[in-house]
């Protein structure tokens, strides 16, 4: 989606001088510091766009660049540095003194953090902006069908956000993305999802409700969009994305005791939650619904009510054909919950965060469900 670092301000004469290896690597070092404080904002201009933030970031980069110069006192031109990070931004290292391919990798992979550094720290402004200033007052487009770009923009900010540790926090229990910052509670992370979503629609300039619409209509094959592979395959990832951020923050404690500093879930202490993840659930969560956010949260609660229903009566039918077996079955039963709740930790624990981790979910056979229920009972007592 986005190559910030090379986006910075390009200038037209030749490179003239060969750039030192460890100058690049303090560069990337220091943007992606310096790109943690775009999200602070003190002053948002009465016409907000996206281009503004946009701004902020490449900002923040000539600053970094800016600093990272002044070590060298002198000896090194801004204009030559950044021809040659656009160079490695197209696998050009000619330009690069001291480097082999060992260095080359970690050079590459250094511009690849902060290339994300740079996503984050845009998708958070957005973020931030929105959730802070809801008097900004934009003409929100009602009626034009919804366009490429805007469609690849909102998919990517959203793409993003769903990494960011903070967002992941917020959906699974409603914390604040930061304590400046209040928004409007929540009772389930589908609510605050599709809150997430409306915010990114009014970022991009659309009205969430003809946003909603419009992307009803791409995913039904009602739209030349559909013939775009780009943008379809755009779409699939952003799909993806939601869907997972939502089954995990909706699994709860019960599958993520922790989330590490780099947005990964990191699995500590893990029991099986009977929490019923149906295919209409991650329909209903892999984009937002036209319906008001008053209509969303009655059938979602409607939804909950069932699925809750559904998984008491589970557990009782469980409960009981366990009480109904011999001693010596309910102890052969119970060596076996365990064998299957170790198994299970060593699966999750061995499979990724992301889409991985929900078909892993999804996969489990309804036996070992049982399994892992009764596990689950017997340990806590019930």
């Amino acid at each position: 989606f986005f190559r910030f670092a090379a986006l910075l301000l390009y200038h037209s004469h030749p490179v003239s001088r060969m750039v030192p290896l460890p100058l690049l690597l303090n560069y990337f070092e220091q943007a992606s510091k310096q790109l943690l404080s775009v999200a602070d904002v003190e002053v948002v201009p009465s016409k907000l766009t996206l281009n503004w933030h946009r701004s902020r970031v490449v900002e923040a980069q000539l600053t970094a660049l800016t600093a990272t110069l002044a070590e060298y006192d002198g000896r090194f031109d801004a204009s030559v540095v950044q021809d040659v990070l656009r160079q490695i931004g197209v696998g050009d290292f000619n330009n690069v003194d001291e480097s082999n391919e060992e260095l080359r990798k970690t050079l590459v992979k250094a511009m690849e953090q902060t290339n994300e550094a740079a996503r984050e720290a845009f998708a958070r402004s957005v973020l931030f902006v929105e959730m802070s200033d809801s008097s900004n007052q934009r003409n929100l487009n009602t009626h034009a069908d919804l366009d490429r770009s805007t469609l690849i923009e909102y998919c990517g900010l959203a793409i993003t956000a769903m990494r960011l540790p903070e967002i992941q926090r917020f959906l699974f229990d409603g914390t604040r993305v930061r304590e400046d910052i209040k928004c409007e509670v929540f009772s389930t992370p589908e609510e605050r999802l599709l809150y997430i979503q409306r915010l990114l629609w009014k970022a991009v300039g659309w009205e969430p409700d003809t946003a909603s619409d419009q992307m009803k209509q791409l995913m039904e094959g009602n739209s030349e969009l559909m013939k775009d592979t780009e943008v379809m395959e755009t779409v699939m990832k952003y799909m993806s994305s939601v869907t997972v951020a939502a089954t995990n923050a909706s699994m709860g404690s019960d599958m993520a005791e922790n989330m590490s500093t780099d947005g990964t879930t990191r699995v500590v202490n893990v029991t099986y939650s009977e929490k019923v993840v149906t295919s209409d659930t991650i329909q209903s969560l892999s984009a937002p619904t036209s319906n008001s956010m008053n209509e969303h949260k009655n059938e979602q609660q409607s939804l909950e009510q069932r699925q809750q229903r559904d998984v008491a009566k589970m557990r009782q039918a469980i409960h009981d054909e366990f009480m109904s077996l011999s001693p010596d079955e309910q102890n052969i039963t119970l060596a076996k919950a365990k064998q299957a709740q170790d198994a299970f930790l060593q699966q999750v624990m061995n499979t990724p965060p992301g889409a991985e981790r929900v078909i892993l979910m999804k996969s489990i056979d309804f036996e070992t469900q049982k399994l892992l229920i009764i596990h689950k009972m017997c340990a806590t007592g019930e």
